[in-house]
């Protein structure tokens, strides 16, 4: 961002007016984050549709190796903050479960056959996943903080930055059409096990109205370095059914035993 000094022979009156413009330029930066938030609620079919939903089961299909393979995929969320992913690839099943306090997860391809609970960094991001309105609902009373940084040009579209910081201070970026006000690209920072950060880009594109009204994504691709490693197509979604406690909790004998 260019800054323009202002010459030496301002007055001190001068120097005054400016620092009064200045306050209330954050106080309008302030506004228009609130504004863009809300017209993105809008633009989703509606902060009251959006809470008005108990629980959602997508049946999504992930795509990796370039398309070369494809697996089924059924995620399922349910207020207050159930979540649970289920797959099968190749004959082994793949498990990710958040019961509002606990999380677990099997992954035979890290010689988890069984469900085996979280570390407290994956717990973070289970938290989040099950957070079902997102961070742009009751930003605050969840910890969130939001700040507009401008707007920048992707592939000609405009689109505002808000870079949302959650109350573990994990950053993402988060970039939405100036025209729509729908996400477009999410870029999440991550720190690796050396210490080192990577960062991610998720592009979220077709865009489909539901039944209940709700506008959402039906594709999103992920990258590391520009390189696709997972696009995830939604097939179906259906609205709030319920759903017993113990689909999302860590069975018991493995928990007894995340205990000890």
């Amino acid at each position: 961002m260019k800054i323009t000094m202002f010459p030496r022979f301002m007055r001190n009156a001068a120097l005054a007016c400016a620092s009064v413009f200045a306050m209330s330029a954050v106080s309008l930066s302030a506004q228009t984050v609130d504004d863009i938030v809300a017209k993105m609620n809008d633009a989703a079919g509606g902060e009251k549709v959006q809470r008005a939903v108990k629980s959602q089961e997508m049946q999504m299909e992930m795509i990796v190796n370039g398309g070369a393979v494809k697996i089924p995929v059924k995620v399922f969320q349910q207020r207050p903050a159930f979540f649970l992913s289920d797959a099968t690839f190749q004959g082994m099943t793949f498990k990710d479960g958040y019961d509002g306090k606990s999380g677990w997860q099997i992954n035979p391809m890290l010689g988890q056959m069984s469900p085996t609970p979280k570390n407290e960094e994956e717990l973070k991001d289970m938290e989040e996943q099950a957070d079902f309105d997102g961070p742009f609902i009751d930003s605050k009373i969840k910890g969130y903080k939001v700040e507009l940084m401008g707007k920048e040009d992707l592939d000609g579209e405009q689109a505002f930055k808000l870079k949302v910081t959650n109350k573990h201070n994990d950053v993402k970026y988060y970039f939405v059409g100036a025209d729509n006000y729908l996400p477009i690209k999410v870029v999440t920072k991550k720190k690796n096990k050396e210490g080192g950060e990577y960062e991610t880009e998720t592009f979220l594109s077709d865009y489909k109205k539901l039944p209940n009204g709700l506008l959402m994504p039906h594709t999103t691709e992920s990258k590391i370095k520009g390189q696709t490693f997972q696009t995830m197509v939604m097939k179906s979604i259906t609205f709030d059914k319920t759903y017993e406690a113990s689909l999302f909790a860590i069975p018991p004998a493995k928990a007894a035993e995340a205990k000890k």
